[in-house]
């Protein structure tokens, strides 16, 4: 099979997962590493076995080897190196978030769409086939009518500056939050009609523990919960008229259950064999979009990007969370709260904590 040769914007950790994963793949060649530090991106390059390394982004989307360009570098610049690569006739695929809000990721297809250039985001669970088998199997009614549906998602993430620092669009609702949510849109067919979500925020102004309770027609539900402050069980359990399904690792499936009405165990399904790492299926589909010159894949679609991202602008506009970067509202000013006497309460807000 022809190699397909992927440059990497970024030497970071997920571009260190995402080379040791290239270059096991049949039909794939990590050919190319671009960071702002030349030895940083030489070092890259010898461990992992990539054959050109730059010192800066713009000379790697000048490489006319590089077919696809795999953005992983900080959320906050992954729509900007994007609009580049494409300017030099690049397709690209982003790591999740494909950015730090709704309203740059349409820009960010808007300008696809001119250049008419794929431009994908690597959201692995919308690629995992366990993860689509479960919906399959929600469609054809195995357990019945879905009613309700836990998942949650926690590690301990909060020495990382990315996590912490907003002006790098941190917090656990964008960075790890986007994959229980995923889960529940798949086996829901899209967002609620209805939510209530409460924040645990940092002393640096970013969410780092949080609840949301989804409304869906018809009396369904949906209960999520987020945290960068522990490692929690990373589970999701749908709830059916008939029975349930329990989803071992939110992010990335590795087992899945079924239980029938009786409760007793009604089967199993576990990873294929093919994939050691679950990041090959999203490396699949992005070839094949880009090869065939389409603008999305059939996985994950820029309705169900951008639909996602609305809801979690319109949680973090609620919560007065926006970042300082461009295209965020400004934040609200907030009134200290008052005693009965007039004078200012100096009590800290109950959803304000250290992390």
């Amino acid at each position: 099979m022809i190699e397909y040769n992927i440059g990497i914007l970024g030497a970071g950790n997920i571009a260190t997962v995402i080379a040791d994963v290239l270059k096991n793949m049949n039909g794939f060649c990590p050919y190319a590493i671009a960071s702002r530090d030349e030895q940083k991106a030489k070092d890259f390059a010898e461990k992992y076995g990539i054959e050109k390394a730059y010192g800066s982004y713009e000379e790697l989307m000048a490489d006319p080897e590089v077919e696809l360009v795999y953005i992983a570098t900080v959320n906050t610049n992954h729509a900007e190196l994007a609009k580049k690569c494409m300017d030099a006739g690049k397709p690209v695929f982003i790591e999740k978030p494909i950015s730090y809000n709704s309203r740059t990721a349409a820009e960010l297809f808007q300008y696809a769409e001119e250049k008419g250039l794929f431009c994908g985001e690597a959201m692995w669970l919308r690629y995992n086939p366990l993860m689509n088998m479960v919906v399959d199997l929600v469609k054809k009614n195995a357990i019945g009518d879905v009613r309700s549906i836990t998942a949650n998602i926690g590690y301990n993430l909060v020495g990382k500056e990315r996590i912490l620092n907003p002006a790098l669009a941190g917090g656990a609702l964008l960075d790890i939050g986007v994959y229980p949510l995923t889960a529940v849109f798949m086996i829901m067919g899209g967002p609620p009609s209805q939510v209530i979500a409460t924040p645990i925020t940092t002393n640096t102004g970013v969410d780092a523990f949080s609840t949301i309770l989804m409304g869906y027609p018809q009396g369904r539900n949906a209960y999520v919960t987020t945290t960068v402050t522990a490692k929690l069980d990373n589970r999701c359990v749908i709830y059916g008229t008939h029975g349930r399904i329990e989803i071992n690792n939110v992010n990335n499936p590795s087992q899945v259950t079924i239980y029938g009405a009786d409760g007793q165990n009604k089967g199993e399904l576990v990873p294929q064999d093919d994939a050691k790492t679950g990041y090959e299926y999203e490396f699949k589909a992005a070839r094949k979009a880009a090869i065939a010159g389409n603008l999305e894949t059939t996985e994950l679609t820029r309705k169900d990007i951008i639909e996602l991202y609305k809801f979690i602008d319109t949680i973090r506009y609620t919560w007065n969370l926006p970042f300082p970067l461009p295209g965020e509202p400004e934040k609200r000013v907030q009134k200290p709260e008052t005693s009965k006497e007039g004078e200012p309460n100096s009590a800290k807000p109950e959803n304000t904590e250290n992390a």
